[in-house]
């Protein structure tokens, strides 16, 4: 079975998951919006910086250069503490599911497999949103990285 192939219900998943994770998914998308606003501002930059490093002041390449290289450690740095809270998130939503197993342990139906579908499904799409800022903060990186050797400028 395909994770896509389900048919999920998004205010229904909403409304399962804990005022935690819910807290989490608006602090993702917010953080996300952020990070591909501040990467696409840094590869403009980039861009102007390579087109007119000939024209310019080694020192102010430079400058510019290693301005943006600490701004996408920075980038880098938030993705990480973005990767580290949803493990917190995620520890308490499965101690959430397990609590909600160990209460429907007393009904007359016994609980199945599907009451892991609602955490199955915040995983995945927390890394699917984690997998694309990673992907666009890697790939400035790399352009950066392509400028520092073009620009003949020694980082750090």
């Amino acid at each position: 079975m395909f994770i896509l192939t389900v048919p999920w219900d998004l205010r229904s998943l909403w409304a399962i998951l804990t005022i935690t994770a819910n807290v989490y998914i608006l602090s993702l998308f917010v953080g996300s919006v952020y990070s591909t606003y501040s990467l696409a501002r840094i590869a403009f930059h980039l861009r102007q910086v390579l087109r007119h490093v000939p024209s310019t002041d080694e020192n102010y390449a430079r400058h510019r250069l290693l301005k943006m290289s600490g701004q996408i450690e920075n980038l880098r740095q938030f993705h990480t503490l973005l990767f580290l809270l949803f493990g917190v998130c995620c520890a308490n939503e499965v101690f959430a599911t397990l609590r909600g197993i160990k209460y429907s342990s007393i009904s007359l139906s016994a609980p199945t497999i599907e009451v892991f579908e609602p955490l199955a499904a915040f995983a995945f799409a927390v890394f699917v949103v984690l997998m694309f800022v990673h992907a666009l903060q890697w790939t400035v990186a790399v352009r950066l990285q392509s400028a520092f050797a073009a620009a003949n400028v020694n980082t750090l």
